[in-house]
């Protein structure tokens, strides 16, 4: 870092205990305070349940979910299997949360171990980067490296890394990709070929945790060239052969595997882009947005997406800054590169980490994203430091052990940083507490992203769905976050007219809440005569329903054919709850046809046959459904249904009962129970008593393909 300054040739009296610790830096005692900051600043992640994507691979993934005897099946895939994609090799992650499913399978899936791990991760992360900082500034105190990486672990932009569990993949990758670093600048020191092996294979395993780590490629020979004396010869065979094999490894699975990536208009509209000229001023938008994060992380967003940064061109003045900004840096780093300056590494080593996430090699789905900083804000907290040590403190830390009095300035200065920044850190950890909680504190700041404006209303109607299971009806009590949500689809709709999801979703809305409510009001209306208000309730209820077709023929304009066949899954209950019911039949049949596995659409055909007086048919697709999910016990209930509307009781009663066999909502326990109670078979009544408060705690009416309840 330089040696501006001279300090007195005094030989320094060496104290013992404590004081001497603190005097020369010990490594033990600055490992235990940078432990004791991770814990006080990010030690309530552990408290968090599982948030965004974190479904896909532990709760909701089966591959891992299999435990040990999956990892040659996570070897032989790609990370994420979703909606026609195969994209992303990262065994290494999956592994991990297969190991964690093996040891803890007599459990449910346990969000606080799961968060203490990614806890566990971290700080051994932060003491691998400490470690590896005291040897490239082995010419200063300890304390230089101790207030880099407290700087750097402060850093309000990682809490997404670590309070996310999906995000576990770069928690593994920084391990790894340091721990390779420290090996390799060994190898330089010592000349033992020990250390180049040891580095290149955890280097592999850093490219096993995320593809991303490819970019260390250009780090490594970097820091070997800043902070080793390594002949220039030696290091270009050396990231000439290190890049033949990271290479590999990061093409090979493309190669081998059936790779296939299809970005969304809303994940990033510069996939849509055919203006170079815009795609590259977009870029250096990018860039002065990422500078910005970096000096003032606030707000932060769990998601950006389309249109929270726009696809903007060269008349743009943010994009001229932007341009002068990092050409003057880059300027700088080349000047100073060849007297191997730290100013220098510490900007090429900024500008090579995001050069994976500008979007100018390929756009980056989501455009832009906090976590894409983790490694880039090492610079930062370089930075911030390196001036302070050189500019800032009337002495020099050229020496291994430092009177106690000159860790005071330096301490303070880093308290001014680390004060407010862990207090945005403790308070963003909490807001990652849930998938509601983490898009309720976001969306103030994500007005202008259809995909977040998407999740929260989504969030908001899982709400007003629990709500809706009650055994009392809280519709009137929950019209106003309906509304919200509605809003919120709206908004998705207003930046982009053609979001499917939004369309769909809005007409559930008024078909399977607003309408059906309607048609609750009319009955009950009907049964005590009240005309006025029966035809009252009626005009809505058609307006409802007339309004719901409206957004499913818009889902279906945008999407004529859906995956999962659930569209027209939802057009049909909204004919089946008209009681137009050749509409209704139509529509699951085309659902099934779409989708012949989603049982939801067979159970309601069997039950629209049903009211349409063909039993027959209706008995067949009840047992079509038996053979393809035995364990289901919705076929079973609807026969119980079916005799019990003919009258006959004891067949009824034999069809719930083996609905109990296979596992039940609890209304079925408690409708045997009240059988046998009037029965008089006190046994039974009590056996089906405690079946439906077992169901109660056990019953998942989402585990066969979604079944709808109403």
């Amino acid at each position: 870092m330089g040696n501006r300054r001279k300090n007195k040739n005094r030989p320094l009296p060496e104290k013992t205990g404590l004081a001497g610790m603190m005097q020369r830096g010990d490594t033990k005692l600055l490992n235990g305070l940078l432990i004791i900051f991770i814990v006080i600043f990010y030690g309530n992640v552990v408290y968090n349940t599982f948030a965004l994507d974190d479904k896909y691979i532990n709760t909701g993934n089966p591959q891992t979910s299999a435990g040990i005897k999956a990892i040659p099946d996570i070897f032989t895939s790609f990370y994420s299997h979703e909606s026609g994609n195969a994209y992303g090799y990262r065994p290494l992650v999956r592994v991990s949360y297969a190991l964690e499913y093996q040891f803890t399978k007599n459990y449910t899936w346990n969000p606080y171990f799961s968060h203490f791990i990614n806890l566990l991760l971290y700080i051994i992360g932060v003491l691998i980067l400490f470690r590896l900082l005291r040897r490239l500034l082995n010419n200063y105190t300890s304390w230089v490296a101790f207030f880099i990486a407290l700087l750097y672990l402060m850093n309000p932009t990682h809490t997404e890394v670590v309070a996310s569990l999906k995000n576990r993949d770069i928690l593994l990758e920084f391990i790894f990709a340091f721990e390779a670093i420290w090996l390799f600048v060994r190898w330089a020191d010592t000349g033992k070929n020990k250390y180049l092996y040891w580095g290149a294979f955890s280097y592999l395993l850093a490219l096993l945790s995320k593809e991303s780590a490819v970019v260390h490629l250009a780090v490594f020979p970097l820091v070997l060239y800043f902070f080793t004396d390594i002949p220039l010869k030696k290091l270009v065979k050396f990231g000439l052969g290190l890049a033949v094999i990271g290479l590999s490894v990061f093409l090979a699975p493309v190669v081998l595997f059936d790779f296939e990536r299809n970005f969304g208009f809303i994940e990033n509209p510069l996939f849509y882009e055919d203006n170079f000229f815009n795609k590259l001023a977009t870029a250096f938008y990018i860039l002065g947005f990422y500078l910005k994060q970096t000096i003032v992380p606030f707000p932060l967003r769990y998601y950006y997406g389309y249109n929270t940064i726009p696809v903007t061109n060269w008349a743009d003045p943010v994009v001229w800054l932007s341009l002068v900004f990092y050409v003057g840096i880059f300027v700088v780093a080349l000047k100073n590169l060849k007297q191997k300056k730290i100013i220098s590494f510490i900007i090429l080593f900024y500008l090579v980490h995001l050069s994976m996430y500008a979007n100018i090699v390929m756009p980056v789905p989501g455009i832009v994203g906090d976590r894409f900083l983790f490694f880039a804000s090492l610079s930062f907290a370089w930075l911030l430091v390196w001036v302070v040590v050189e500019y800032v403190l009337p002495y020099d830390l050229h020496q291994k052990r430092v009177p106690l009095k000159w860790l005071i300035l330096p301490s303070f200065l880093a308290l001014l940083y680390v004060a407010p920044a862990g207090y945005w850190v403790h308070i963003r950890n909490k807001q990652w507490y849930s998938e509601y909680t983490l898009y309720m504190s976001d969306m103030p700041y994500l007005k202008e992203s259809v995909k977040a404006n998407d999740l929260w209303a989504g969030q908001i109607m899982k709400r007003v769905g629990a709500e809706l299971q009650k055994p009392v009806n809280p519709y009137r009590f929950i019209k106003k976050a309906i509304s919200t949500a509605e809003y919120h689809f709206n908004k998705a709709l207003e930046l982009d007219s053609t979001f499917y999801s939004a369309w769909l979703n809005l007409g559930s809305i008024y078909s399977k809440i607003h309408g059906y409510q309607a048609s609750l009001r009319y009955q009950a209306y009907l049964r005590r005569n009240d005309t006025v208000n029966a035809a009252k309730s009626e005009k809505e209820m058609k307006e409802y329903f007339k309004k719901a077709h409206y957004y499913f023929n818009q889902a279906r304009k945008y999407r004529p054919g859906h995956a999962n066949g659930l569209l027209y899954y939802n057009i049909a209950k909204t004919y089946e709850m008209e009681y137009r019911l050749d509409s209704a039949e139509f529509y699951y049949k085309k659902a099934i046809a779409i989708d012949s596995t989603f049982i939801g659409s067979r159970s309601k055909l069997a039950n629209v046959y049903f009211k349409e007086g063909k039993f027959q048919q209706a008995l067949k697709e009840n047992e079509q459904i038996m053979k393809m999910e035995p364990g289901a016990d919705i076929p079973y209930i609807n026969m119980g249904n079916y005799y019990i509307s003919f009258g006959d009781t004891a067949t009824a009663i034999k069809y719930f009962e083996k609905a109990i066999v296979k596992g039940t909502r609890p209304e079925v326990g408690k409708l045997l129970s009240k059988f046998y109670t009037i029965r008089g078979d006190k046994q039974k009544a009590a056996y089906y008593r405690q079946k439906a408060e077992e169901a109660k705690k056990t019953y998942d009416p989402n585990k066969y393909s979604n079944l709808d309840k109403n």
